[in-house]
């Protein structure tokens, strides 16, 4: 998304996200112009959690019924989602899975849908996703210098890059909560990002022309044996946990689970593979040519992987990309972050304190070329429980510059900095339950 259309774009990303959030949830605002996002010491309620962990943190902000929440999948989503699970391979229950691309900067959606002709429990559980991409082959330009087609090198194939949830995020038995049963023409549709399960990944996987395999489940259990004098993988006696099985019949008594139903319990489910297209190859560039405006000081910001709140940390960094010497004063303080979460769009606005007199090791100076960074704890900017939701949180950072540090003999810069692309900034675990109660919608074939 572009710099310039960033005011606008952000909160349209923000309902996407299905942000019906609790507490920071706001308004969708801009770090570009006048914030309109609840600041730090503020508290807007909004639809809680149904978890007991929700209740406990929300109960001093009023929390509304999740009635009330926004709906978080757009219903054409999930009608073209149970559509595209008619053309999917059959299981052994009749369950289709399929995932569907909505662009580089919106959420995605997956679905599970009941085609068989029983009731299956379903282990409903995004953290359960896996993503396979494999890269585009990208053909290398002709030069006088190529070698002819019969005397090149045959190039190897590009390696798949898998992106999951971290091991010590994906859950090693069915979650209760979420363990739904569909009948026979239901399914459940549930946005989530991609990001999400890529943070880290260099370089990044999800560009145009990349093939996208998307499995959901646990990986099925292989074992090594040797045929010929060859090592092979063949499939092995697979074990609990299992994303679907069989609801037993009315009237069995525990523990009469015969062979057959055992057999048709089903570790992983896999999605038709795709292909991302050209709007996944559009990077942000800055405007050029003669209505463009003079190179100058750029701000950027770079996210963190973080086990929970407490650590949860964004980089800043101001390069100077004009030709001339720039002097910057700066403090932490200075940075205003906006952040889109699971929850909601948020705003985090420490403010500086005035009482701090300006400072000389506090202005830096830039010749051409010239960066300096600052990490900082979002902990100590942003609300409280701000981050108690483990996931993937967007954060856009914007510098104000509103003293020139003359009192110390500089010249600093005065102005406004705004960061053209947000950092990823994953939480793995939290107060709060990965996913919402309201978070996913139920569909039937047909309807």
């Amino acid at each position: 998304m572009r710099a310039a259309s960033w005011t606008l774009g952000f909160g349209i990303c923000a309902v996407a996200l299905g942000c019906a959030g609790r507490k920071p949830a706001a308004e969708a605002g801009s770090v570009t112009g006048d914030p309109a996002v609840a600041p730090r010491g503020t508290s807007d309620a909004g639809p809680s959690d149904a978890e007991a962990s929700d209740a406990a943190l929300e109960a001093d902000a009023g929390a509304q019924a999740e009635d009330n929440a926004v709906p978080v999948v757009d219903p054409t989503v999930a009608h073209a989602l149970v559509s595209k699970s008619g053309e999917g391979a059959a299981t052994p229950l009749g369950l289709r899975f399929e995932v569907m691309e909505l662009g580089a900067e919106l959420p995605w959606a997956f679905a599970v849908v009941n085609r068989g002709t029983e009731a299956a429990l379903v282990d409903f559980d995004a953290r359960l996703l896996t993503l396979e991409i494999l890269p585009p082959v990208v053909e290398p330009e002709p030069s006088a210098k190529t070698k002819p087609p019969k005397l090149a090198k045959a190039k190897k194939p590009p390696k798949a890059v898998v992106c999951r949830l971290p091991a010590d995020v994906v859950p090693n038995s069915v979650d209760a909560a979420l363990a739904i049963k569909l009948e026979p023409g239901e399914g459940l549709v549930q946005n989530f990002d991609p990001r999400l399960y890529c943070v880290g990944k260099t370089p990044w996987p999800l560009v145009e022309g990349a093939q996208i395999s998307a499995r959901f489940g646990w990986p099925l259990k292989t074992k090594v044996v040797w045929k010929g004098g060859k090592r092979q993988e063949e499939l092995a006696a697979q074990h609990e946990p299992f994303v679907a099985e069989p609801v037993p019949a009315q009237g069995s008594l525990p523990g009469a689970e015969t062979s057959e139903s055992g057999e048709r319990r089903i570790k992983e489910l896999s999605g038709t593979p795709f292909t991302l297209g050209s709007n996944f190859g559009n990077e942000i560039k800055l405007p050029s040519g003669p209505g463009a405006p003079p190179p100058g000081l750029e701000l950027s910001i770079s996210g963190s992987d973080a086990g929970n709140e407490s650590t949860v940390t964004a980089t800043t960094t101001i390069t100077n990309r004009g030709p001339r010497k720039q002097e910057v004063y700066f403090r932490r303080e200075l940075i205003t972050y906006e952040v889109s979460g699971p929850d909601g769009v948020f705003q985090c606005d420490p403010q500086p304190d005035q009482r701090s007199p300006a400072d000389r090791s506090s202005v830096q100076t830039l010749r051409p070329g010239g960066k300096f960074s600052a990490v900082s704890r979002l902990i100590e900017m942003c609300p409280a429980h701000a981050f108690a939701r483990p996931g993937l949180y967007l954060v856009h950072a914007r510098f104000d510059a509103a003293d020139p540090a003359n009192d110390l003999g500089f010249n600093a810069f005065m102005g406004r900095l705004v960061s053209a692309k947000p950092a990823l900034v994953r939480v793995r675990r939290g107060e709060l339950p990965f996913t919402r109660a309201n978070s996913m919608m139920r569909v039937r074939v047909g309807e």
